[in-house]
């Protein structure tokens, strides 16, 4: 039975992904560095230290990670002040069916604290969740379980008893690892056939989710 919720954020709630990598590559530009498209696709699901790596890998020990780091939040940040967070179908309509349900929520997600309030409090969704693991407040980067057996405490549930949603690879082989359910809604870049054995489904949306838990739960919600 599910008892509770877990969503990744960008990708799974949001759909920033796209923006995400795109202000990587400015970032890039802006230090007169040409960036191979590659590389902020290797950053999907990643906290910061595990993407600090990545970009030292690709351009050099004495590569300046902090000050891209920095370009890119701010250019990422003002693109959601001007133009806004575009919200995943399915979202709201779930958001709103588990409260009704009285089903816990929570997000887990590679990204810094401050990055995931403002997107959450621009999207308008705050009140729809209990608990918010972030990306800094782990040791472990997704494919670790760390940051949703993290929320599944935080929500005071068996990480056994919860619903991991999540859009990449990274973040679906943590849900599988923290070992309760894990459903696969595909975003930018499809999870390997391989890496999706023993999910608990794949889906093409968010609002499909809420059939899913019907049926799982049998109506028996809390």
């Amino acid at each position: 039975m599910v008892k509770g919720v877990i969503f990744d954020m960008d990708g799974t709630m949001f759909d920033t992904e796209p923006l995400s990598a795109r202000c990587w590559i400015l970032a890039g530009k802006e230090m007169g560095v040409d960036m191979a498209e590659e590389i902020p696709l290797k950053c999907r699901g990643k906290t910061r230290e595990a993407i600090r790596r990545i970009f030292l890998d690709a351009l050099g020990e004495e590569f300046d990670f902090e000050l891209l780091y920095r370009i890119k939040n701010r250019i990422f940040m003002e693109s959601l002040e001007r133009d806004g967070v575009i919200l995943k179908k399915g979202l709201l309509p779930l958001l709103r069916y588990l409260r009704q349900k009285n089903i816990p929520a929570a997000v887990a997600t590679s990204s810094g604290r401050d990055r995931v309030s403002r997107s959450i409090a621009r999207a308008g969704v705050g009140d729809y969740f209990q608990a918010c693991i972030c990306g800094d407040m782990v040791k472990d980067s997704k494919p670790a379980p760390e940051i949703f057996l993290k929320a599944a405490a935080a929500l005071g549930l068996s990480p056994g008893d919860c619903l991991v949603l999540e859009d990449s690879a990274a973040g679906v082989l943590a849900g599988k690892a923290a070992g309760g359910y894990t459903i696969y809604i595909p975003d930018m870049e499809p999870v390997p056939e391989d890496e999706k054995q023993g999910i608990t489904a794949q889906m093409r949306d968010l609002e499909e989710v809420i059939g899913w838990i019907e049926r799982e739960n049998g109506g028996n919600c809390q």
